[in-house]
């Protein structure tokens, strides 16, 4: 199933007094970009929390929170000892005001200190299956924004294919003029001709104008995007990728090649909804 990279997900439980909170929010990147934000009671699971994350979201800009709300049993504790030291250290440096001296040294590091509720080791069984729990969430949340996103990129390839059809129909037209036109022309020359050389000059040319070898080459494109798009791989935005570059590059070498306003034409429609597919080819898994 076609996943976006877009998600979220979030869920709390309660252990005593102890209220933890788990928040994960995901966009689009070109790898695994993620970041763990944790109480310093539980810092030690953060590799273990990076490993869930890798093995579950595969890819995109991922944020996980965990956030503790113990309200009732919250302290805050003055480290009397530290105050102290910096009390007697910066009278030593300076003479200071001593009223405020006080309230400048509270904004000193360690000089206030807020006691945490330390998380016991049974406890962690909960938070992983929290955090599975909210993993879930993103995942459906991805799938939704991605069957979304599945209906329009089918939508423009099937644009994308009726554009590429009236190429066919304009390409048999444009030769056959080309082609009628320089006879033509050469008949009304009043010179006497080396046919032979004529000739492979003639194909020279209609060769070069012809753009039916890429035509092929862009229905191939065309069916191997559709494969990849209704295929049950997860990871599949990179191919998409890949595949819309090759579009364009047989799309440019038609506009550059078919000097014939009606081709060109379509040329630029196709190259419009080609930058749609990539734009959203981008936020696909």
């Amino acid at each position: 199933m076609l996943q976006s990279m877009t998600g979220f997900g979030s869920a709390s439980f309660k252990i005593d007094e102890l209220e933890i909170e788990i928040e994960i929010k995901t966009l689009n990147s070109k790898y695994l970009d993620s970041k763990v934000l944790l109480p310093n009671a539980i810092s030690g699971y953060e590799l273990e929390l990076n490993k869930l994350l890798k093995d579950n979201l595969i890819r995109g800009k991922v944020d996980l929170r965990i956030k503790f709300s113990d309200i009732a049993n919250e302290s805050v504790k003055f480290n009397k000892e530290v105050i102290s030291k910096y009390i007697n250290e910066l009278k030593e440096v300076s003479e200071f005001d001593e009223s405020q001296l006080l309230k400048n040294v509270l904004s000193l590091p360690n000089s206030i200190k807020k006691e945490e509720n330390i998380i016991q080791d049974n406890f962690k069984r909960r938070i992983f299956e929290c955090v599975n729990k909210v993993i879930d969430q993103v995942t459906k949340f991805r799938e939704i924004e991605g069957s979304n996103t599945k209906k329009d990129l089918l939508d423009n390839l099937e644009k994308l294919d009726s554009f590429k059809v009236n190429l066919e129909s304009f390409s048999k037209d444009h030769r056959a003029q080309v082609e009628e036109d320089l006879k033509s022309k050469i008949d009304n020359l009043n010179v006497e001709l080396d046919y032979g050389r004529l000739e492979q000059e003639l194909f020279y040319y209609l060769e070069k104008i012809d753009i039916n070898e890429e035509i092929v080459r862009l229905n191939s494109h065309l069916k191997f995007l559709s494969d990849v798009l209704n295929n049950n791989e997860v990871e599949k935005g990179k191919k998409l990728g890949f595949i819309c570059q090759e579009i364009g590059r047989e799309i440019n070498t038609i506009g550059s090649k078919a000097n014939n306003s009606s081709i060109q034409s379509n040329v630029v429609e196709m190259k419009t909804l080609l930058e749609k597919l990539k734009e959203q080819s981008l936020n696909i898994l």
